[in-house]
């Protein structure tokens, strides 16, 4: 869903906690794991990618956040039927 942005990347850092579940982040050297507990960062750059059941909470600067969120709406438009 975040093709399009530079390195198919989420371009818009995130603060925040895992309430259940858990979430990989993806990074071009690394993955990181956060489980129920942890507190994050998530730096520019990530491709995220949660548990069924995974519940959090977010921090996210707002006109950064658009930039993805936009990007997300036009590839999913893209892979619905009728798209």
């Amino acid at each position: 869903m975040l093709k399009g942005l530079p390195g198919d990347s989420c371009q818009c850092p995130h603060w925040g906690y895992v309430l259940a579940g858990q979430i990989t982040v993806a990074y071009p050297d690394r993955d990181e794991v956060y489980q129920a507990g942890d507190a994050f960062y998530m730096p520019a750059g990530h491709v995220p990618e949660a548990e069924t059941g995974t519940e959090f909470v977010q921090f996210s600067p707002k006109e950064q956040l658009a930039e993805t969120v936009a990007a997300i709406k036009a590839n999913a438009q893209r892979v619905m039927p009728g798209g």
